[in-house]
């Protein structure tokens, strides 16, 4: 047996990344704040972005570790991102709850990298 996760990245990346990206065009239809709304916007593309091809390299077969990485980094950076939105003005929504939801992330994503990757796609027949 192959030591690998029990769920793949992407099957929580691709909702995540989607979950910023939405955030990102929220926030600037009602903030007009092209600055903060634009880096969401852009994490959660990135984000979407690199779950996706995680998920199409897989398919093929191969390792996904570099997308599964470049996830958690984007991860961290929204985590240290709202931390510090929170700290200035201790509001739990949303930068307290965006901190939460980036920081389970970023577990789910180094419990991914420490169990040995993503699981290997199932023999067709």
């Amino acid at each position: 047996p192959v030591k690998a996760a029990k769920i793949h990245d992407f099957c929580l990346g691709i909702p995540f990344g989607g979950l910023v990206l939405s955030g990102g065009l929220v926030e600037f239809i009602f903030s007009r704040n092209a600055a903060a709304s634009g880096t969401s916007m852009l994490i959660g593309g990135s984000l979407l972005a690199l779950s996706t091809l995680s998920l199409k390299i897989w398919g093929q077969g191969k390792s996904s570790l570099p997308f599964i990485l470049g996830q958690a980094v984007l991860a961290f950076t929204l985590l240290w991102r709202n931390f510090q939105s929170y700290s200035l003005t201790p509001k739990v929504f949303p930068s307290g709850l965006n901190a939460a939801i980036s920081a389970a992330m970023l577990c789910f994503y180094a419990y991914v990298v420490l169990s040995g990757g993503n699981p290997p796609p199932k023999k067709r027949k």
